[in-house]
């Protein structure tokens, strides 16, 4: 059976990764270059993606007629309870600055103080807020909102990321969702090379490091890779130290705070190479629902 042949309905998560692309050119291909009606394309948008991300996604679209549903955290406390938790955006109108970001804060900010005398929270390995709400929950109220009870959530997860996978499988085992995870690129053996190899075929790409991922600084990023991304644009690191600075909370506690990061990084970027093993610091990534 081709694991790329979707039964609706169903929800594909379109990361703006490259393996999720490969996966949506193989879903199409599976079923002669037209979707179902019932299987939904969708990209949750943080606002904080590296731009050429949407850019990706943009031309996806538009080569292949995928039509995306852009979808944002559109949320603030007290508001209407039939109120929508989402928006629905376009590539032009998508927010770039982490708008959607800074309202799903803001909201929790104000939920903590009011209801339960607490001070905010920022995402954090306990709660882990921008993938739940910002990503997963935003997806599964507009899914309901188009009348869908029970649904396929198609994830772009690969065959040499196991732990990811049997992640996704043992949340299915549990049956607390709506919906059900199914990762296509996993049942059909695909590997990181693979989706090197098919992207170097095509007459575009992503266009960042595959090892830096979409997020521009993400707070599962490794350390060394959160130093590499803000030497590339230390602009990258305002919303970040900024937030921290804000809220009075950090994003992790077993290691320097943004601003630190952007100083070292700044020290870091005047040297003509620099050890990031020798110097202690941690190179792996933290699974996450965004995608490579």
């Amino acid at each position: 059976m081709n694991p790329y042949r979707i039964t609706g309905p169903a929800q594909i998560g379109l990361s703006g990764g490259r393996t999720s692309g490969k996966m949506m050119h193989d879903i199409l291909d599976a079923h002669d270059g037209k979707l179902p009606p019932d299987v939904i394309v969708t990209f949750q948008n943080t606002g904080k993606e590296d731009d050429r991300t949407l850019v990706f996604i943009n031309e996806m679209d538009k080569r292949w007629g995928l039509g995306v549903v852009y979808l944002e955290y559109d949320r603030v406390y007290g508001q209407p309870k039939d109120k929508p938790w989402f928006k629905v955006v376009d590539f032009e109108t998508a927010s770039r600055n982490g708008e959607p970001f800074d309202m799903m804060l803001a909201y929790f900010a104000e939920y903590r103080r009011v209801e339960k005398g607490l001070p905010p929270i920022l995402p954090n390995f306990s709660n882990n807020l921008c993938t739940g709400h910002l990503k997963i929950r935003v997806t599964e109220k507009y899914m309901r909102s188009l009348g869908y009870d029970e649904w396929d959530c198609i994830i772009g997860i690969r065959r040499d990321e196991p732990r990811r996978y049997h992640k996704m499988m043992a949340a299915n085992a549990k049956g607390n969702s709506r919906w059900e995870s199914i990762c296509p690129p996993y049942e059909a053996g695909v590997t990181k090379d693979d989706v090197a190899e098919f992207w170097s075929r095509q007459p575009f790409d992503l266009g960042i490091d595959s090892d830096l991922g979409n997020c521009d600084l993400c707070w599962k990023k490794s350390e060394d890779k959160i130093y590499r991304a803000i030497i590339e644009d230390p602009s990258r690191v305002l919303w970040w130290s900024g937030t921290e600075e804000k809220f009075a909370q950090v994003f992790r506690q077993d290691r320097p705070k943004y601003a630190h990061m952007g100083w070292y990084a700044e020290r870091m970027a005047t040297q003509e190479s620099f050890d990031f093993e020798q110097a202690g610091l941690v190179t792996e990534n933290i699974d996450c629902f965004c995608g490579d």
